[in-house]
């Protein structure tokens, strides 16, 4: 808990740091009237340079998109990811008394909605946005999980495995928000903290999940 508060308080000066070197810039911007624009005009591409840590695992993702701004207000995407994940000591082996790390490549791909609160008014709040998220991911593990207490390996849980491959697919459900930081009209950095309210055994995150990135408008 103590962490998660740190964290928090962090992206609060991050969040007010950008906010108000972006109020000008970004009042501009909103004042204008949306006008008609070719499909091409509402997609912009990108993508978060993401990261998770604990005390004693590791995470890191990259994850291109691709948007669609259904609105000035309302986009719509998808994005493909590629995940690191590493926990020390992770298995603990009971024929050899030794303790395992857990490591693993991820794959998967995410469909995404974010609603910018533009025209408030309100510094650092106009510049804030709301984002949903799903993201399905699949990946290979060399332990499989079993349902007695007859596997050799087991985790800090008190779960139970065998050596053995196994294909995995989980799917994280994540809401939360972020902060952007214009570039131009159309471009943009960002920086969001989401929460995953499907969180299980093999999920790769650490609540809440930070990223950092970027979206250019074409």
């Amino acid at each position: 808990m103590k962490e998660v508060i740190k964290i928090l308080k962090v992206l609060f000066l991050v969040f007010a740091f950008f906010g108000f070197s972006n109020s000008l810039l970004a009042q501009d911007i909103n004042n204008k009237k949306e006008g008609k624009s070719s499909f091409m005009d509402k997609i912009s591409i990108g993508g978060g340079l993401g990261f998770g840590f604990g005390s004693n695992s590791f995470l890191i993702d990259v994850s291109p998109i691709i948007g669609y701004s259904v609105t000035n207000t309302f986009m719509v995407g998808l994005g493909l990811t590629y995940k690191f994940h590493k926990i020390d000591d992770y298995y603990y082996s009971f024929p050899d008394s030794a303790f395992t790390d857990y490591k693993s490549n991820i794959y998967g791909g995410s469909v995404f909605a974010r609603y910018f609160l533009t025209g408030i008014g309100i510094p650092v709040i106009e510049n804030m946005y709301l984002h949903a998220e799903v993201e399905p991911l699949v990946f290979q593990t060399d332990y499989t999980l079993v349902t007695s207490n007859a596997g050799d390996y087991r985790d800090a849980y008190y779960n139970y495995y065998i050596k053995e491959s196994d294909q995995i697919t989980i799917t994280s459900v994540f809401l939360g928000g972020g902060l952007r930081q214009m570039i131009s009209d159309r471009s943009f950095l960002y920086i969001e903290a989401l929460w995953n309210f499907n969180e299980g055994l093999y999920s790769p995150y650490d609540n809440p999940r930070i990223r950092i990135g970027v979206s250019f408008g074409l």
